[in-house]
């Protein structure tokens, strides 16, 4: 899947542009990125097919 891929490259840019500073505010540029990027991550891991070829559907 394409758009995984890019979303983790993105993911793994925004971690390369970390600080990492002693204490991280939630309201950093990098770490709402990070959150965003993640969500986005999963929701398309849970959109994915398994590997009988179902996606999960959650109610």
């Amino acid at each position: 899947m394409i758009q995984l891929e890019k979303v983790k490259a993105a993911l793994e840019a925004v971690e390369a542009c970390c600080g990492h500073c002693v204490v991280c505010s939630p309201s950093c540029p990098i770490a709402v990125s990070r959150r965003a990027l993640a969500g986005l991550r999963d929701d398309l891991l849970d959109a994915a097919p398994d590997d009988d070829g179902t996606v999960k559907q959650e109610v």
